[in-house]
């Protein structure tokens, strides 16, 4: 009996791969139990595994030599991760490189989705800047692309504390807005209200942030946002598609059509298989994926469920639970630059993520991502239609 006794607390301690699960607001520590018998003290549920091996040699590193991103305080890392896409195609079709400003495409984002924000009738005032990657690239495409240094804007306000000023200004004003154009009726008067509710927007943008320029000079030439997009960014306005993974694994391929471009939704192996298709061309990929802290290592960039000590009663849920429930987090953006392969199995071990976080953050702006976390949290990748044959156009 005290044999059975001891093999049940040494398998309470052993802690799996896990497959999926949801993040917490602050860091807690908790007494765990097993049969009534503690935990050791030495393991702490939630810290990184000492003897996790981790290197940071990659089979395929793409290199870019314009700077790491920083969104800084805005959610609007869907931007920075094309505008480094960008860059990147520039520098591999040219050998040249060229930074573009996050400060143009980040104040043009905020200020439409202000003035959207607006036009809804719903007592939501917060104005959230995220957007899908077919959506921001459309948004790229409307508000076209400029140069960093093209423009200066008067204040930090992508960072706080400016930011969140600004934030609470803006919501101050679309609530003072709503609140009078619901006690308006419909027509002139109340189309009046909207009005002064813009033009106290786009007054705010302009005192805080300054004057976004019509036109700017390039390398002697004058440009137009869009002008500039065009001539430097062509290849960007070409068909893209959306490739997303299924939370069914034995679900069929399903192809849709929108404004914005096209999504086929298939198994997480035709993303994985795609993803390293690009990588081999040369090409960076943009990755959508759910942000889970808790398997992350912010000091080396490590992202991986099984790195982390996680007692097996609290592994991740699967994708579909997670769906049901409503618990995935954060949706976030970045760019995969690189993979590593495991020479006995031929699969991938690890990507490498370049993220818009600044080079403060976990390795030196890099991020590390395993295989049990990409495939665990791996929303989509957005590819060019062309990359997908199979695609119906």
């Amino acid at each position: 009996m005290k044999f059975l006794f001891s093999l049940l607390f040494v398998f309470s301690l052993w802690s799996p791969p896990a497959l999926a699960g949801g993040a917490p607001l602050c860091a807690t520590v908790f007494q765990i139990q097993a049969f009534q018998i503690q935990a050791p003290a030495e393991i702490l549920w939630g810290s990184l595994r000492k003897d996790f091996k981790h290197h940071t040699r990659y089979t395929v590193d793409l290199k870019q030599s314009t700077a790491i991103k920083n969104q800084c305080n805005l959610g609007t890392c869907h931007l920075h991760s094309w505008m480094s896409h960008l860059e990147r195609s520039y520098e591999q079709k040219t050998g040249q490189t060229l930074t573009l400003s996050n400060e143009y495409l980040s104040a043009r984002h905020w200020l439409e989705r202000s003035l959207q924000r607006l036009e809804k009738s719903s007592k939501e005032v917060d104005v959230k800047l995220g957007a899908g990657p077919l959506f921001s690239r459309e948004s790229i495409l409307e508000y076209g692309l400029m140069p960093e240094g093209a423009w200066k804007p008067k204040s930090d306000f992508m960072l706080n504390p400016q930011a969140k000023k600004m934030s609470d200004f803006i919501e101050n004003i679309l609530v003072r807005t709503q609140w009078q154009a619901e006690k308006t009726a419909e027509g002139p008067a109340r189309e009046a209200v909207l009005e002064q509710g813009r033009n106290q927007i786009k007054d705010l943008f302009h005192q805080m942030v300054g004057e976004v320029p019509a036109q700017f000079e390039f390398h002697g030439q004058s440009w137009t946002p869009k002008e500039f997009a065009k001539a430097y960014f062509a290849s960007f306005e070409g068909p893209m598609t959306q490739v997303a993974i299924h939370n069914d694994r034995r679900a069929k391929p399903e192809f849709s059509k929108s404004e914005q471009g096209r999504k086929l939704t298939t198994s997480i192996d035709v993303v994985e298989n795609t993803a390293r298709r690009m990588l081999d061309k040369g090409e960076a990929v943009y990755l959508s994926y759910d942000h889970h802290a808790e398997y992350v290592d912010a000091a080396t960039g490590i992202m991986s469920i099984r790195a982390f000590h996680i007692p097996t009663y609290a592994r991740p849920a699967t994708r579909q639970m997670r769906e049901a429930f409503d618990t995935n987090s954060g949706g976030h953006a970045v760019q995969i630059v690189g993979y590593d392969l495991d020479p006995r199995t031929g699969r991938v071990v690890k990507w490498k993520i370049r993220n818009s976080w600044g080079t403060k953050k976990g390795d030196e702006g890099y991020y590390h991502m395993y295989d049990d976390y990409f495939r665990a949290f791996a929303k989509s990748i957005t590819v060019p239609s062309e990359a997908l044959p199979f695609v119906p156009m």
